[in-house]
């Protein structure tokens, strides 16, 4: 039983890939991003209990099954999911078969397609778990996914006046060609053969004539091409990156950013599909019409030859389909971890240097470089192949058209003329048809590209989830509330379990914990970067998915832990959320941040130019823009996490006192480490593997000599008590 084939997209859609060509055994097409949608795909992969939960939404039966001994026993239903492990490496796989007599297992590796290897080397791999999916009534009901291609269209729309000029171009060239074939055969047959000089004159100048009216043409309807390709172009990519950028925060979370940006090179091959070759489609169809509705009044048997040729030509083509296919796939794959590797090492260069890694970072930069060229190489030798044969049946099939009209004029049943128009026409009939067959490879990667980028597309951004009844949020008093909220990423184990806090408008309040305890995640909720899994958030009692989003982040001043500045001016990126204001407020900001002094000490001093990600300034110095930054928003609420950690003892005090003078009267959330930081807090919280803990101001948790009594000591003294 030979498995459909689904490949991955990236190393993280193994499960994903997976459970679609199991779909597609039971005769359902369901798209990689449906289930990864489904799945809640992050950049850690697909966990088991994530697989069997997408499973079960999709209208499968699915039971995970563990098998101590490696064995499958008699009777089981194939295929199944397997999970597999080769060094620290975890993999999904399908098996569709396995032959004991013959010690064979067939199988669907989503990475590189279908293979038969050994039970024994399969073992190796297999860590005994696997999943069995079975369709339910419900799989029964579950519509196919569409082709994305399709959808790309309707950018043609705008363009629809170019497209008829383009098309009506196209069809006087064509008419003008196919009338040079008919010029050819008069000046041989009839000018030639009764030696009429002056009319061969008078038509060699007039065709002359047509032809330089066909350069022009052809120049103005390349010209509008090319304009048409760039309006196409800029458009796609504009909406990509728009739509990007309006998508929520935990898409971020699941994709790498070299993931991202190579999808927006993909737009390149569709605008080709769409501004090019869909109105070659068009043209060539209908030259084949015209074409080989003429040849066919000819009534020569030639055109049996030509047919036969281009039926060859049909089925090689369809013989390179399917590896097509997999070989472009294989390469976006492979483009795309080039790109993420590229980017990770550029954002993280400090740190490999640091370290003295550059030859490991090398080695795998090169892996990824050259696995991509690899990929590349491997497409075009295939394209090549394909064309190769492909024009070896072209002109054998010329060849014999010579052949067999020559025979024919020397049995005096066709004249020269009849001939030398029979080819230019045949090439009007046969050159069509051939750019058709060629176009498959074209259309493959135009296909794959439409994928990845409908993909993105079709993430929902954070307006498109909300209603125009949600709130805005014209003033906030900060009264918070979490009633048993927990939150997991993707379907990963919860970062945080059952939260119950209360949070008073006006007052001061700390999380405190270890790393990983779910500090952060709490400010991030309120931000509605993420959606909470079970429970209910409220701000001044009205709960926060009430709120549009933007009214909330306009009134909550945010400094994360992750500071990162754009490339331009200091004064840029401080008047960022506040483009308009005067330079005088500006400067009171950076004042009130312990931002200005360092700043009056450059010489371009507000207009020095930060490079990218802020890469001349310190954390330090990036910390204290970034509370500038807020400053100057104004908020109705502040929340500090990790925002002063790059500070001395000296200026994050300083800093810390202008806060909690500028927002008085509003709450402040303060996340830190630092416990002398917020010792001075109404009310301080203390986070433990997911769970608040402890709560009450610093003497009294002091009192309570419990975690945040051992966390002071370790702080204050180096000993916990």
């Amino acid at each position: 039983m030979i498995g459909k084939v689904i490949l991955q997209k990236d190393e993280t859609d193994c499960a994903v890939a997976c459970i679609s060509s199991v779909a597609r055994h039971y005769g359902k097409r369901i798209s990689l991003k449906r289930i990864r949608s489904l799945a809640q795909t992050d950049r850690s992969g697909t966990l088991g209990l994530g697989l069997v939960k997408t499973a079960a939404k999709l209208g499968f039966n699915c039971r995970a099954v563990f098998s101590d001994k490696k064995e499958i026993a008699d009777g089981i239903s194939y295929p199944f999911i397997a999970h597999t492990k080769k060094t620290s490496t975890e993999h999904y796989i399908v098996a569709n078969k396995f032959d004991k007599k013959s010690g064979l297992v067939e199988i669907m590796d989503p990475a590189y397609g279908n293979d038969t290897i050994k039970i024994v080397e399969f073992q190796k791999l297999w860590t005994g778990y696997f999943f069995m999916l079975s369709p339910t009534e419900q799989f029964a009901d579950l519509e196919n996914s569409k082709n994305d291609l399709f959808r790309f269209f309707s950018l043609l729309k705008p363009h629809k006046k170019i497209c008829i000029q383009v098309f009506i171009a196209s069809l006087i060239l064509s008419v003008f060609g196919i009338l040079a074939a008919f010029y050819f055969r008069f000046l041989i047959d009839e000018v030639l053969g009764a030696g009429l000089e002056k009319t061969l004159t008078v038509f060699s100048i007039g065709f002359f004539g047509v032809i330089c009216f066909q350069a022009l043409l052809m120049f103005a309807r390349n010209q509008l091409l090319i304009f048409m390709g760039h309006k196409i172009d800029t458009t796609l990519m504009v909406s990509y990156f728009t739509h990007v950028v309006k998508l929520p925060m935990s898409f971020f979370a699941k994709r790498k950013t070299g993931e991202i940006l190579s999808r927006m090179y993909d737009s390149s091959r569709i605008r080709n599909l769409i501004s090019s070759t869909a109105l070659s489609i068009i043209m060539d169809s209908v030259m084949i019409v015209f074409g080989g509705g003429i040849l066919f009044l000819f009534g020569s048997k030639l055109l049996f030859i030509s047919i036969a040729s281009v039926l060859i030509g049909a089925l090689i083509v369809f013989l390179f389909v399917k590896p097509y296919r997999r070989k472009i796939k294989l390469r976006a794959i492979a483009e795309a971890e080039r790109q993420s590797c590229m980017v990770e090492m550029v954002n993280g260069i400090e740190t490999v240097k640091s370290i003295a890694a550059e030859e490991q970072a090398l080695d795998r930069a090169e892996f990824s470089i050259v696995n991509a060229a690899r990929k590349n190489i491997d497409i075009r030798s295939m394209e090549n192949l394909q064309n190769s044969v492909q024009y070896f049946v072209e002109k054998c099939g010329m060849l014999a058209i010579y052949w067999i009209g020559s025979i024919n004029i020397l049995k005096g049943t066709m004249s020269l003329g009849q001939l030398i128009s029979f080819i230019i026409l045949s090439g009007y009939f046969l050159g069509p048809l051939f750019r058709l067959l060629t176009l498959q490879p074209n259309l493959q990667e135009a296909k794959t590209s439409a994928e990845r980028l409908a993909e993105i597309l079709d993430q929902q951004t954070e307006d498109e989830t909300e209603n125009t009844e949600k709130l805005n949020l014209d003033n906030i008093e900060g009264n918070i509330e979490f009633k048993d909220v927990s939150f997991c990423y993707g379907s990963r184990e919860e970062t945080l379990k059952n939260i119950n806090l209360k949070i008073k408008a006006g007052s001061k309040v700390a999380f405190v914990g270890e790393s990983g305890s779910g500090k952060s995640t709490v400010a991030k909720l309120l931000m509605k970067f993420h959606k909470a899994d079970k429970g209910e958030i409220l701000i001044d009692g009205q709960n926060i998915d009430d709120y549009k989003t933007d009214a909330i982040r306009n009134k909550i001043g945010y400094v994360p832990q992750e500071i990162l500045l754009f490339s331009g001016s200091i004064a840029d990126n401080i008047r960022m959320a506040n483009p308009n204001v005067s330079m005088q407020k500006l400067f009171m900001a950076s004042i009130m941040a312990k931002a200005d002094k360092f700043i009056r000490r450059i010489p371009e001093r507000y207009a020095t130019i930060v490079g990218e990600r802020g890469a001349t300034l310190s954390g330090g110095e990036r910390q204290r823009i970034a509370i500038a930054r807020v400053i100057l928003k104004n908020p109705g609420m502040f929340i500090l996490d990790e925002g002063t950690s790059g500070l001395d003892n000296e200026t994050e005090q300083s800093v810390m006192r202008n806060l909690n003078m500028l927002f008085e009267n509003k709450t402040s959330i303060t996340i830190s480490h630092k416990l002398s930081t917020v010792e001075h807090c109404d009310k301080i919280f203390v986070f433990d593997k997911g769970k608040i803990i402890e709560e009450g101001t610093h003497s009294e948790l002091i009192n309570k000599a419990g975690k945040y009594y051992d966390l002071w000591n370790i702080q204050n003294t180096g000993v916990a008590a």
